[in-house]
């Protein structure tokens, strides 16, 4: 069963067609990667599955509903969650607050129940703050919870955004080039990381990934877009070996 279906995306911005008719399904349980040249549309995808653009043309449905009708900040109360690929968090809160703001989507307080501290909001607030230090636990970040985020790592800031998306309890994470700027030795473990991360949570992983190491060696399927259109998808080394996929990475004489 598909839990992200898009059909005939279209997007222009003024003449330039980033989005040309791109049509993918993501199956419940999947992991997907969407990959491409610089400029391929990558992000334009992204952007339009979590909301922030609205395509021309096409439709994009999620667990059956069309979410384009829906405003971008309903989307993480359906189940959408995600990062991004320049880091959004917040320097001067500290990790465990940074990771807290995930989880605001899954409760509706009011403002006196919070002014006043009420018994079951003292019981939300305890709750949230021991399933963050379970999220952070996970992604061996607990040891770090009460440090703000400014001056971290960049590796270990990358890893507090996922724990975040985590925290909005996404059953779809999307994933932007989440080994961007990492070392060798920090991909491998993002790769098993994201692995546990979706065994964990039951999650639906879709990411847009450069790293052809990361995107080989985790990926059940492989999306592959140039010039704002769909050339291939299927299986890693099926697709790895496409003429078309070459041809967009290498140039039409390789």
């Amino acid at each position: 069963m598909s839990l992200l279906d898009v059909q005939d995306l279209t997007l222009r911005f003024g003449g330039v067609r980033a989005l040309d008719g791109v049509s993918f399904a993501v199956e419940e349980g999947a992991l997907v990667a969407l990959v491409g040249p610089n400029g391929a549309g990558k992000s334009s995808v992204f952007n339009c599955v979590s909301g922030l653009y609205r395509p021309n043309d096409g439709s994009i449905e999620f667990a059956g509903e069309n979410i384009l009708t829906l405003p971008s900040h309903a989307l993480a109360s359906r189940g959408i969650g995600r990062t991004f690929q320049n880091l959004a968090l917040f320097p001067r809160l500290t990790v465990l607050e940074n990771v807290l703001l995930g989880g605001h989507t899954a409760h509706r307080s009011n403002a006196l129940a919070c002014a006043l501290r009420w018994p079951g909001e003292r019981r939300r607030e305890r709750e949230a703050r021991g399933r963050a230090l379970e999220v952070l636990t996970e992604l061996r970040l607990a040891h770090l919870a009460d440090q703000p985020a400014a001056g971290l790592p960049f590796g270990t800031l990358k890893r507090i955004e996922i724990a975040r998306a985590v925290m909005s309890g996404p059953c779809l994470l999307l994933l932007d080039e989440p080994a961007a700027g990492l070392t060798h030795g920090e991909v491998e473990e993002l790769g098993t990381t994201i692995r546990s991360l979706r065994e964990t949570h039951g999650l639906t992983v879709l990411l847009v990934e450069h790293h052809m190491g990361l995107v080989m060696t985790i990926s059940e399927r492989v999306i592959v877009l140039n010039l704002g259109q769909v050339i291939a998808q299927g299986p890693p080394g099926e697709v790895s070996t496409d003429p078309a996929v070459v041809a967009a990475y290498l140039g039409a004489a390789a």
